[in-house]
């Protein structure tokens, strides 16, 4: 049960489970010891006229009744060191306990896990590991030596079940994250606040970009009340790993499931179709995107016309940093769709 702590000329003025006339401090530790409800005791300072000492076996303790904790002449108070006592628990998880010993439970708040909620989580699907829970939230994860505080999407939004990490958002109307931006190729945040939210119009980078490792990446985008996405098995140890330096990578995602991205109004011409990451043609002003397809209306892969994906530049149409531009003989007509871009990993 643990050890007695002794206050000396104190009571605590609770509710009691029993009163005793015990002839020393054993005979009333053993008389709360064979009731599981009793947490602590008042013991009388001196004896009676039959020589013994009175003995209040009580329900709680000082720290739950702090206000009916008081000095009193008459009596000594008894109370177990309790695990919880000590504060065991980090990062601001609450324990619980009972007597002595290691009967104690952490509860952690989201992010961390843990005997003493010690371990940090790095990532929305360690999160959703440690908990199984389909219901998205707020979490705070650890990114390198950062914490910062994400929005977790659980369950099947689109790209199947488990806990999916958000690494962007790209307001495809703003120049922000256009295929020339320093972004791409930096480890720096942009509007971390952008993390906390879901599926908005509210830009973010965030550190996730160059420190979290996946086997799966979502890609998601939303033009007016309509979001599509789609997943790709690609594995990294981050996304700034296959973006960074600006070399290509290729996918072989395929044309049909790119255009899914924007639904029916997508438009791509025929011929190129290369995908993956910094991707672009040959020519220095052709499409471009930093995670996407690009098309041409001729054979080679040289003065593209047509794109469709994350971090976008280049002909016919410059300003689209996410969605569709095409032009000179796309399958669907001439386009100029600006999406809002959400790319996550797990």
């Amino acid at each position: 049960m643990g050890l007695l702590k002794k206050e000396e000329l104190y009571y605590l003025n609770v509710p009691k489970l029993g009163t005793f006339a015990v002839y020393d401090l054993f005979d009333c530790t053993f008389e709360c010891l064979s009731n599981p409800l009793c947490l602590s005791i008042n013991l009388a300072s001196l004896r009676g006229a039959d020589g013994k000492l009175w003995c209040e076996l009580l329900s709680s303790d000082k720290h739950q009744n702090a206000n009916q904790y008081v000095a009193n002449r008459s009596s000594h108070h008894f109370s177990f060191q309790l695990p919880c006592s000590t504060a065991p628990c980090q990062n601001g998880g609450t324990c619980q306990g009972g007597h002595g010993g290691d009967a104690f439970k952490c509860l952690c708040h989201i992010g961390f896990v843990g005997k003493y909620c010690e371990k940090a989580l790095q990532s929305c699907k360690e999160v959703y590991d440690a908990q199984r829970s389909k219901v998205s939230q707020v979490a705070s994860l650890c990114f390198g030596s950062r914490q910062l505080s994400v929005f977790c999407h659980m369950g099947d939004f689109g790209c199947g079940d488990g806990g999916w990490t958000p690494v962007m958002k790209i307001n495809g109307s703003n120049e922000t994250f256009e295929y020339m931006s320093p972004y791409w190729e930096n480890t720096e945040e942009y509007r971390t606040q952008g993390g906390m939210t879901g599926f908005d119009s509210e830009q973010t980078k965030l550190p996730s970009y160059w420190n979290t490792p996946f086997n799966k990446i979502c890609l998601g985008m939303r033009i007016g009340d309509q979001t599509k996405f789609i997943f790709i098995n690609k594995s990294a140890s981050s996304l700034y790993s296959l973006i960074g330096d600006g070399k290509y990578r290729n996918l072989s995602v395929g044309r049909n499931k790119w255009k899914t991205l924007i639904g029916s109004q997508a438009s791509l011409q025929h011929n190129c179709n290369k995908e993956g990451f910094n991707v672009k043609c040959s020519s220095t002003g052709g499409s471009r995107a930093r995670i996407g397809i690009v098309g041409n209306n001729e054979q080679v892969c040289s003065s593209c016309d047509s794109r469709l994906g994350f971090g976008s530049w280049g002909m016919p149409i410059k300003a689209n940093a996410c969605g569709n531009v095409a032009k000179h003989g796309g399958d669907n007509g001439n386009k100029n769709l600006k999406a809002m871009g959400y790319i996550l990993v797990q």
